[in-house]
């Protein structure tokens, strides 16, 4: 999404010290955020003529510390987020807070699906879904978390100059450990996967954003990006959109045998975990937004 933001005809919402790119799921507005609250932002965002100053007010009501970077009317609007619903019930005690929400959680899923879909569909949003299909990698780096054994980004780290890959010493992977991080991933892939065709079936297509193209060719990548929000851009003011770097770094470049004492027995076990992704049912729909 911060590439995506560099292109002329595109704004991706977020707080203007240019962290928090997740603006609307409940962990950025709060936990005592409500279902109502983020539909109406929703609305906000993306019913034109867009108020920026309700919307401001609005978001000041729940994250006054925060403000919002300004939204053209002139580019499609980007909107990162998880699929997170807001909670049914809210003390801030978890002793209450966790069993309460555990038991409605069916309750509240279904009813976030159906008014997200809903407005999704209203406001002619075009949904995307991030997408990483080789699970070996993406467990691997999960395995890695922060490089003390602990859960977190390695790419952060690399990202802020607070180390260099070569800072990065070899680990020796549990083969046991790993299997079960994998078979996460691999059930985390089935479900954005069971996801998209449900989507599909409620009249919603869901674009995928596949990791692995956009390591392979960025302006390819985009341009397909842009084709499906029917907004393109000139290639020549695209691959200068995208000319540079920028503060993202990969962890896990080169052989295996770089970053892994016992890479051989891993890759003989797990090596060729790679799940590619097959389109769902298609339904057509062209917009403008994103």
């Amino acid at each position: 999404m911060r590439w995506a933001n560099r292109l002329s005809n595109v704004r991706v919402l977020h707080y203007a010290d240019d962290r928090c790119w997740e603006p609307l799921e409940p962990f950025m507005l709060g936990e005592n955020v409500r279902h109502e609250e983020i539909q109406s932002l929703m609305q906000a965002i993306y019913v034109r003529p867009r108020n920026m100053e309700e919307l401001r007010r609005r978001y000041a009501m729940k994250v006054p510390n925060r403000e919002l970077v300004a939204l053209p009317d002139n580019c499609s609007i980007g909107l990162k987020m998880r699929w997170t619903p807001p909670r049914v019930f809210y003390s801030g005690l978890p002793i209450f807070d966790l069993p309460v929400n555990r038991i409605f959680k069916e309750y509240r899923y279904r009813r976030y699906y159906d008014s997200m879909v809903q407005t999704l569909s209203d406001t002619g949003v075009a949904p995307m879904l991030a997408v990483r299909q080789n699970v070996f990698k993406w467990a691997l780096s999960k395995y890695h978390g922060d490089g003390t054994g602990k859960k977190g980004h390695l790419q952060f780290k690399l990202a802020s100059g607070e180390l260099t890959r070569h800072d990065i010493p070899k680990i020796k992977v549990n083969l046991s450990r790993f299997g079960r991080l994998l078979d996460q991933c691999r059930r985390k892939h089935d479900a954005k996967r069971q996801f998209v065709e449900q989507m599909a079936k409620d009249g919603l297509e869901v674009f995928p954003l596949l990791y692995e193209d956009f390591l392979e060719d960025k302006v390819q990548f985009f341009e397909g990006f842009l084709d499906r929000i029917n907004n393109p851009m000139d290639s020549v003011d695209l691959k200068r959109s995208l000319e540079g770097d920028i503060v993202l770094k990969r962890v896990h470049k080169g052989s295996l045998s770089d970053y892994v004492e016992n890479h051989e027995e891993l890759h003989r076990a797990y090596g060729n975990a790679f799940e590619s992704w097959t389109p769902p049912l298609s339904v057509a729909k062209t917009t403008r937004e994103s």
